[in-house]
């Protein structure tokens, strides 16, 4: 007897990836900051456990429900990575180097004797599920789904601004002042824009999803997990005060502008290769 053809998934759609991120920021924002009001207003830990591992989960697991029935998962997970591609490019490995290093040189801000073992675990926990959600539904649903019908530059472009405006409704509700949250966003763009190369130059999501947990992990730690500087600046490339970081972070900046040149010129090239008929690298 022969197998019946499986039923075909949704189409890959940017609106429907932009209802999905919808969704988590939904959860992960409206349900995360309604559950954290419930812990006392001195108990920053307790507000952190509840705003993250309860919402995130949740919001993690509807996600890949979505990829299993929509059937999107082909090019979610991992992808050629650019520096395999025609011209290879390896400059841009700078990029995920630089990404981690910011963090790593913010280490030494970390008051490490006045944080126990316990409370270390629960902060990485719980930015493992940020950097897990955040890039899923990010540099993988809505990645995919607007790579499938506009060039890269385009998909760089709407990944990174929606990463941004995906941060503000959690920071107005927790009052964070309007001027800063535009600023924050402005600051997630370029943070997304770093996240896309480190996701195209290691050809895994899973990599992002490790330095974005990392990043956020020595923020959250080096602030006490939820006092006003960690909600204002995780995530948005806080330099720190050491010269190390100012000097990586700049690094940093200028190579992902360099990045955006160059995935310009991958455009045109793809545009050019497709106009005469030569394959695609």
């Amino acid at each position: 007897m022969s197998t019946p053809p499986r039923a075909p998934g949704l189409p890959r759609n940017t609106w429907i990836a932009l209802g999905v991120v919808g969704v988590y920021v939904l959860l992960a924002a409206g349900l995360g900051n309604a559950l954290d009001g419930l812990a006392p207003e001195d108990d920053v830990r307790a507000q952190f456990a509840l705003g993250h591992l309860i919402p995130l989960p949740i919001a993690i697991a509807l996600v890949l429900l979505f990829l299993r029935v929509a059937r999107w998962g082909r090019g979610v997970w991992r992808e050629t990575p650019t520096p395999a591609l025609t011209p290879r490019r390896w400059w841009l490995v700078s990029i995920p180097v630089l990404a981690v290093l910011v963090p790593i040189s913010q280490l030494d801000t970390v008051p490490w004797g006045a944080r126990s073992v316990w409370f270390l675990a629960l902060i990485a926990l719980g930015t493992l599920l940020v950097g897990f959600g955040e890039e899923l539904v990010l540099r993988g649903v809505l990645l995919t789904a607007v790579r499938e019908r506009h060039g890269e530059f385009v998909t760089m472009l709407v990944t990174a601004v929606v990463f941004g405006l995906a941060h503000a409704p959690g920071s107005l509700i927790a009052g964070v002042p309007p001027a800063f949250v535009l600023f924050q966003v402005g600051a997630l763009v370029g943070t997304g824009v770093a996240y896309y190369w480190v996701r195209r130059v290691t050809g895994r999501i899973w990599v992002g999803m490790l330095v974005h947990a990392f990043t956020d992990w020595v923020l959250y730690v080096a602030s006490d997990a939820g006092t006003p500087t960690a909600a204002l600046t995780v995530g948005t490339g806080d330099l720190g005060g050491s010269v190390f970081t100012a000097v990586v972070s700049v690094l940093l900046l200028l190579a992902t502008l360099v990045g955006v040149v160059s995935v310009i010129r991958e455009d045109r090239r793809t545009r050019r290769d497709s106009k005469y008929g030569r394959p695609a690298p």
